[in-house]
């Protein structure tokens, strides 16, 4: 930990050398990023390579420009571009060895946000096929065996704490009749068959609505029958009937959704419409993917249109909700520890998760686990409150308090403005800790991600509201809820890799704030208070 901390830092003193050699000539160099077009993004990819192939070189000794894939590549709405770069071995992908260049209008450099591996030197012939892999990971987690879908396999470098690996990911999958849903990767060792790291990649987290009364949804019309599928932001909301396998369609013959099973599904469709326009309106993001998607299940109205899906009554008495990869699904909780966990924070919460995947895609285990869930918390209480309008109050920084102990008025599951009142999980002495210096650092919760959350939550509060933190002692001018989310969307989605750990959080926030309001601004002050 003390060794990615000093890199951080490290890396953030170079960028900031950069930018001061940048700024002195900026003025005289001509936009050459302006309509954000084709062209405007190969140019982009061009620079950034060349401009990587020598940061790499002089700061890690990295050599080989060709150890560098593009994973994406766009323009932003101040006419920066970012580029983003996965660090190869003889065309093996590096575990979160990842780089971000960011350019400015001239295509001068920003920034470089860097997570690059140096020194992977090692043998890349695997002793193990696939399929041995596999079977190893059976053999250390024999309730594997019960998982029917078949395992995703890929071969990675991953680097341990004494050495680096040639390993198998393994991603397993089941999601299916009666069994508890779950998604855990495991990396074998390819040469020696040690498992060597696994986690759980499950990211939990007008009708009649249960907890948001009477609200106006947007349906389509096939025949004489009524869909709860929105056919212009491509969402679509489907029933388990209290299974766990088959799906079905929600229907109506009057588009009035008043029926009791119905309820949970108007919440989960008016959460999945608010989360979408949040997300368009404050952010300009067409959905989970920025291109309404991805769909799943095709509309019943028009079957060449896929929709993004929400399905509820999953299970029986399941205190859930999960994002899958592909789906949001919610349970209906047992009606003691949780109500159906429908509520507005949770459905942007979970779509949150997929935002994520498709933009920093953050390991959900350790820090960067606890990253992704501080992301999802922030913006479901985002969510809520674009949806709700006005100020934000004490519910806004509750998370999941509808659904929580439905017999309990008045708390909830997370507290983004306290994290220590939340109920306490036994994991540390100030569950959830809100400083780093209360974090959890065992291997329950795959290190810690709905623990550590807090310290993030805790962050972003103090940044957008203010106030005096209880362990630091310092106090923090808050710049306000729209301000402050702008910067954390941007954090997120141009300066974040997969590994990114608190520290590198930070910086990235830093980052983000610089491109929206300056260095010296106070919007800047207030996150380097924070």
């Amino acid at each position: 930990m003390r060794k990615k901390i000093l890199v951080a830092t490290a890396i953030a003193v170079v960028a900031l050398l950069l930018l001061g050699e940048i700024s002195s000539n900026v003025g005289a160099k001509r936009s050459i990023f302006v309509k954000g077009d084709k062209d405007e993004i190969e140019l982009a990819k061009q620079i950034s390579k060349e401009k990587l192939r020598e940061y790499a070189l002089r700061v890690h000794g990295l050599a080989n420009a060709e150890d560098f894939s593009i994973q994406k590549a766009e323009i932003d709405e101040l006419k920066m571009a970012h580029v983003k770069f996965r660090q190869n071995v003889n065309g093996i992908p590096v575990w979160e060895g990842e780089a971000i260049v960011h350019l400015r209008s001239d295509g001068e450099v920003s920034v470089i946000t860097d997570d690059l591996k140096a020194g992977v030197y090692m043998d890349t012939t695997a002793n193990l096929s696939a399929e041995d892999a596999v079977e190893l990971a059976r053999r250390y987690d024999r309730r594997l065996r019960r998982f029917s879908d078949e395992p995703k396999v890929d071969l990675w470098i991953y680097r341990g704490e004494d050495r680096d690996h040639l390993a198998y990911r393994i991603q397993f999958r089941r999601i299916e009749e009666g069994k508890y849903p779950s998604m855990p990767v495991i990396f074998i060792d390819a040469q020696t068959g040690e498992k060597i790291f696994s986690y759980e990649n499950l990211q939990t987290g007008t009708g009649s609505s249960l907890y948001s009364g009477n609200v106006t949804i947007s349906t389509s019309l096939s025949g004489s029958t009524y869909y709860m599928e929105d056919l212009n932001r491509r969402l679509g909301t489907f029933d388990f009937r209290n299974g766990t396998s088959s799906v079905y369609r929600f229907t109506d013959s009057d588009d009035i959704w008043d029926g009791t099973s119905q309820r949970a599904g108007v919440d989960a469709h008016y959460g999945a419409m608010k989360t979408y326009d949040y997300y368009y309106n404050v952010h300009g993001r067409r959905g989970i993917d920025n291109n309404q998607g991805p769909g799943s299940y095709t509309a019943a109205a028009n079957s060449s249109i896929k929709l993004l899906s929400s399905r509820v009554h999953y299970g029986r008495n399941y205190n859930n909700a999960f994002w899958d990869g592909t789906y949001m699904t919610y349970g209906d909780g047992d009606g003691s520890t949780f109500g159906p966990l429908v509520t507005l924070d949770i459905c942007g919460h979970e779509m949150t998760h997929g935002v994520t995947e498709r933009t920093a895609n953050l390991t959900y285990s350790g820090e960067s686990g606890a990253l992704n869930e501080s992301m999802s918390d922030v913006f479901g209480a985002m969510v809520e409150l674009y949806a709700r309008g006005g100020s934000a109050t004490a519910d806004t920084w509750k998370i999941g308090e509808q659904a929580y102990t439905p017999g309990t008025a008045g708390d909830a599951l997370r507290y983004m403005d306290d994290p220590h009142k939340a109920p306490n999980s036994g994991f540390t002495a100030d569950d959830d800790p809100d400083h780093y210096a209360e974090r959890y650092t065992g291997t329950a919760d795959n290190g810690g991600v709905h623990v550590n959350s807090g310290i993030a939550n805790k962050a972003f509060y103090l940044v957008a509201i203010g106030g005096t933190h209880h362990r630091s002692g310092v106090t923090v001018s808050g710049i306000g809820t729209s301000k402050a989310a702008k910067i954390w969307y941007r954090a997120l989605t141009y300066y974040m890799t997969s590994g990114t750990n608190f520290s590198g959080a930070r910086t990235a926030t830093l980052n983000a704030a610089a491109d929206l309001y300056g260095s010296s601004s106070a919007e800047y002050n207030t996150v380097a208070t924070a």
